[in-house]
């Protein structure tokens, strides 16, 4: 039960934006490293989780670097995130443990999905056409980020509980209906939140989801939950079109206009200053173009490495410092500005090679194909809500990616246990997937 608690306590951040998740993984990572200590069956981290050390490892040098060469230039902020890497390994191992638990992770997880939806959604608001309020942010499209993730997971546990399996039949259909109504809440809430961002990666995730059940042995018990979340996302659509129609249209005319600009003069970057300085961008995405033109100025004094901790210091040297901000409302950029190219790759080839991970635990059927789904399709969505906001800066983005790579780790150990017993013949005793989860 304390595991189960703890776990649900490292994806909070979808629900409440708090740090409670950065109290819970502490436990799970002691957890997980008593246990390493007093097993004899010791998984390898590999060359991935080695990768990672070494990654924490040329941080701290780069900042005391510039600590102590340059200390009027150390500065910076939400730093501490580029040293998670260095727990992803023993929290995969966490997930490792307690694999048996995720099922009824899960199921607490719906549950208290649907209370904090129930709970913060305001219908009233959103029929007034003013943006409504969702789940316990401080921000709504921090909200939104966190009501998508949501809805992709009781969509792909939809998934799951709809393929053959020892459930009992009155629990399967409970559940299947809880997930679509959770679903059909957060399409509700996203709809009502205005956040343009998200609607866009979920309109990118989607299709990845249902290409995914395209390509499985699908019956017609997933196709028909499909159809169900297609009206469930239908339904706020049509409810709010005028509002996400007058938010959208003066964006694309932006975005033609700045298409126009770049192939007249065939300078891009041109083409964005003629933009601010016009004056008719709307006033959301005119402050991102300031900001990431500075982000751009910074980053190609070094586009290799970045500018490390002095990226802050470097901004008041730009365009347009004067904008107010330094979240760069863009997630790449975050990386780009401070640690470059070797940045970009460095979290580029840790996703890469945790979705491998999970293709091949899924292949030798060793994880649910609605987990292998929910993977992709979850890592699709954040890595386009980063497009447009610095999510991985926040709680929910600090909390994906510890979940993110965690379980990539955790398919990684899953696959060297079964290696193990193929080579002595021992039987599984974390169970196959299709017994445990």
């Amino acid at each position: 039960m304390l595991s189960v608690i703890l776990m649900l306590g490292l994806v909070s951040a979808v629900w409440v934006e708090s740090d409670l998740y950065r109290y819970c993984a502490p436990f799970l990572l002691l957890q997980a490293l008593v246990t390493f200590v007093r097993t004899d069956e010791r998984p390898s981290i590999g060359i991935m989780g080695w990768l990672c050390i070494a990654w924490v490892v040329y941080i701290l040098l780069r900042n005391a670097a510039v600590f102590v060469l340059t200390p009027d230039m150390a500065g910076g902020s939400a730093e501490g995130i580029y040293l998670f890497p260095l727990v992803y390994p023993t929290l995969g191992y966490a997930f490792f443990l307690n694999w048996q638990r995720m099922p009824a992770t899960a199921w607490a997880f719906l549950v208290i999905s649907l209370v904090a939806l129930l709970a913060s959604l305001e219908p009233q608001t959103m029929l007034s056409g003013d943006r409504a309020p969702l789940l316990f942010h401080g921000n709504p499209i921090h909200a939104s980020v966190g009501a998508g993730l949501i809805a992709l997971a009781a969509i792909c546990f939809g998934l799951y509980l709809a393929r053959p399996g020892p459930h009992h039949r009155g629990l399967r259909i409970g559940g299947i209906a809880l997930c679509v109504i959770v679903a059909g809440l957060c399409f509700l809430g996203i709809a009502g939140a205005f956040s343009k961002g998200v609607w866009l990666a979920l309109l990118g995730a989607l299709p990845v989801l249902f290409a995914m059940v395209f390509t499985e042995r699908t019956q017609l018990r997933h196709w028909l939950l499909l159809a169900a979340v297609m009206v469930a996302a239908a339904i706020p659509s049509v409810l709010f079109y005028p509002e996400i129609s007058a938010l959208i249209a003066p964006n694309i005319a932006t975005a033609v206009a700045f298409v126009a600009g770049a192939t007249g003069s065939g300078d891009p970057l041109a083409a964005v200053d003629a933009l601010i300085a016009s004056g008719n961008v709307p006033f959301s995405l005119h402050e991102r173009l300031m900001i990431w033109m500075n982000g751009w100025e910074i980053w190609r004094t070094n586009l290799v490495l970045g500018t490390g901790i002095a990226w802050e210091a470097l901004w008041e040297t730009t365009s347009y410092a004067g904008v107010g901000y330094h979240l760069m409302h863009n997630g790449y950029l975050e990386v780009a500005v401070r640690y470059g190219l070797v940045g970009l790759g460095f979290y580029a080839v840790l996703m890469v090679w945790s979705l491998r991970q999970a293709f091949v635990c899924r292949a030798r059927g060793l994880i649910p194909s609605s987990a292998l789904v929910l993977y992709v399709t979850a890592t699709a969505f954040f890595a386009l809500t980063m497009l447009t906001n610095s999510n991985n800066r926040l709680a929910i983005g600090e909390s994906f990616m510890l979940v993110a790579a965690g379980f990539g780790f955790c398919c990684f150990y899953r696959l060297q246990l079964t290696v193990e017993e193929e080579e002595f013949g021992s039987k599984d005793a974390n169970g196959r997937a299709d017994d445990a989860y």
